[in-house]
């Protein structure tokens, strides 16, 4: 009993923390729209009207982050008020979360790829400009490990269906 408490707490203070970092998020994105679009303040210096493409870009990726933000806070919170976290529910969370942000990490190298290594290409032979805000594959690294935690999930859910039919 006292870890299923455990667990339940810990669920809670990463509610918390994940509460916290979807509003530091959200304040970043809005701040940064802020200054770019009322300002015409170029954030990304040295750019040029580079700047907007590249903003447009990010801002384009924004409700992928939010949702896998949402799914994740919903995810903790169904941890901390059920019984067991081993429920199909959550698994699927997972999934969607692991889908989330391989879609993610994808979507910023093709799109930043076409953009910046082509479509300015086109617009000036002469000058290669070519910005990454990837993390080189990382995100899909985690994106396949969360994926993996849903598979043991999913595991979890069969033996405790085992577990249960034997008592």
């Amino acid at each position: 009993m006292l870890e299923v408490k455990n667990y339940k707490k810990s669920a809670l203070v990463l509610s918390i923390i994940t509460g916290l970092l979807f509003l530091w998020f959200t304040f970043q994105q809005v701040r940064n729209a802020y200054f770019t679009i009322v300002f015409g303040v170029d954030l990304y210096s040295g750019m040029g009207t580079y700047s907007y493409w590249f903003f447009a870009i990010t801002f384009a990726s924004i409700p992928i982050l939010l949702t896998s933000l949402l799914i994740s806070f919903n995810l903790l919170n169904s941890i901390r008020k059920e019984e067991t976290p081993f429920t199909k529910k959550n698994v699927t969370k997972l999934k969607a979360i692991a889908l989330l942000l391989i879609a993610y990490e994808i979507y910023l190298i093709i799109s930043q790829r076409i953009i910046f290594s082509v479509f300015f290409r086109f617009a000036n032979p002469n000058h290669i400009f070519v910005m990454e805000t990837s993390l080189g594959g990382v995100v899909i690294v985690l994106g396949l490990i969360v994926y993996l935690i849903a598979l043991v999930f999913e595991y979890g859910i069969v033996l405790q269906n085992q577990a249960d039919e034997t008592l």
